[in-house]
């Protein structure tokens, strides 16, 4: 057992094929082999007996003659000819006063010979086949079933033999010769099948050690598998492959976290200087109208110090709900709701803002599925992206709401006809604190996208000939789906 595993082990699967092959049509040509040399042995064994019959019934037709006739030198010459030429090696042939009138030995002529004597005592009306290679075959002489005598025929067995072998000898080398045919058939047929099987393994195992390597370099040569059979070096490869990923994943799980730790105390810094910065102007100013209402006597400029602290602490009051507001997204409700619906509830609700800025609203598409949201958050998301694209076309304009349906999610456009956003800030707009406004906190598109993720919804930035077209995507709610 233990040396099978280590040939499996240290045996490439090209080498183990053709083994196998071999093996297999070694165990097939033997098996094959032996039942035909048994077959070809039975048929020329039953062709000769049933050769040796047909010379034993011609000579009991003829000795039938010759016992009427009483001409026995006639049958003494037929004799002679048959044991010149081999057939035969024996003759003994008795009458019914059981003595042997013609022998191949003269000496026998004239005695009895007991098996013959036994064969006309039963009056046997059948010849005696023999019962194995090398035994006479005794027959009764009879002309219309009367007995006249009984026949002995002998055969040199030995020179039968010899040409059975010599007829099993030829057998033998036309199925060595198709061994031969069948073995480099198949060895060659192995070697291309096995080669065929293990490229795409070995291609396998090199593109796995090539992304082992990628993700885990090493200092040196690596370390080559000890197995030669490569479909066990595909497992090794794989087994080391997965170790070193974990270890990998685990690395950067570790730098991940320390990145977020970083990245959250990095936001924390940016979010206490832009509050920092904003609350300390807007305390400049009210500090300004305090120390002037202190000088001043007069009633018309105590009302305008008094205008300008109100302004600074309404600015205060909104940049701090746009802080708590980013901070603080609140638990999304989901349920299936008509994205054209919100829409045109922010529509509505900016129509003043909209009939100001001279632009007008296009929807495109209508009679999609319901998604899959919270309308609330929706309309949230969707009044930022509004108050955006009014906010940057400033000579007026169209904003185009496009609905489509793309697999199992509704994806809703919103182009406008604004000056559109630079190519190298697109990957920015996301990011918090990051404006091109001047007044601007940064907040208001990524408020957009934490209000759309926390839906399971996607925001994205589209490419646009013209203006800035953002494209929102929400799963489509399916029947019974809450």
């Amino acid at each position: 057992m233990h040396l099978f595993r280590n040939f499996h082990r240290y045996t490439s699967i090209k080498t183990k094929g053709v083994i196998y092959v071999v093996v297999l049509i070694l165990f097939i040509f033997l098996t094959v082999s032996a039942l035909v040399m048994s077959t070809v042995k039975k048929n020329l064994v039953e062709q000769l007996n049933q050769f040796h019959l047909s010379i034993a019934r011609k000579l009991a037709q003829t000795s039938a003659d010759v016992l009427l006739s009483r001409d026995y030198g006639h049958l003494m010459e037929q004799i002679r000819q048959l044991k010149s030429s081999g057939e035969v090696s024996r003759v003994q042939i008795i009458d019914k006063r059981h003595v042997i009138i013609v022998s191949d030995r003269v000496a026998e002529i004239g005695e009895k010979d007991a098996a013959l004597t036994e064969l006309l005592a039963r009056q046997g009306r059948r010849f005696s086949a023999p019962a194995k290679a090398g035994a006479d075959i005794l027959m009764p002489i009879e002309i219309d079933h009367d007995l006249l005598g009984a026949l002995r025929v002998g055969f040199d067995w030995s020179a039968e033999s010899k040409r059975i072998d010599r007829e099993l000898g030829r057998t033998i080398r036309q199925i060595l010769y198709l061994a031969l045919v069948i073995f480099a058939l198949g060895i060659g047929g192995a070697f291309i099948i096995s080669r065929a099987l293990t490229r795409p393994i070995i291609e396998l195992s090199r593109e796995i050690e090539k992304f082992d390597d990628e993700i885990y370099p090493r200092n040196g040569s690596r370390d080559s598998s000890a197995y030669k059979d490569e479909s066990l070096q595909l497992r090794a490869a794989f087994t080391r492959m997965m170790a070193n990923l974990r270890k990998y994943l685990d690395k950067n799980k570790k730098i991940s976290e320390e990145r977020e730790k970083l990245t959250c105390m990095a936001a924390i810094g940016q979010m206490s200087a832009q509050i920092a910065h904003e609350t300390r102007n807007s305390l400049y100013a009210i500090r300004g109208a305090v120390s002037g209402l202190e000088k001043t006597d007069s009633l018309s400029e105590r009302c305008d110090y008094m205008e300008i602290i109100k302004e600074e602490v309404q600015e205060m009051t909104r940049m701090s709900d746009d802080f708590l507001q980013f901070a603080r997204t609140p638990e999304p409700e989901i349920v299936p709701c008509q994205v054209d619906d919100v829409v045109q509830r922010v529509a509505e609700l900016l129509d003043p803002d909209l009939e100001d800025a001279k632009i007008t609203v296009k929807r495109l598409g209508q009679g999609v599925p319901p998604v899959l949201a919270d309308a609330t958050l929706l309309k949230r998301a969707f009044m930022n992206l509004f108050l955006n694209a009014i906010q940057a076309m400033e000579d007026g304009g169209t904003i185009t709401v496009q609905y489509q349906v793309a697999g199992e999610f509704v994806k809703t456009s919103i182009q406008d006809d604004g000056p559109g956003i630079p190519e190298e800030i697109n990957l920015k707009v996301f990011q918090p604190f990051f404006s091109t406004k001047i007044n601007g906190t940064g907040l208001g598109l990524p408020t957009v996208y934490k209000l759309l993720v926390a839906q399971h919804g996607e925001v994205d930035l589209e490419d646009s000939e013209f203006g800035a077209r953002f494209t929102i995507q929400l799963p489509i709610a399916k029947t019974g789906e809450a």
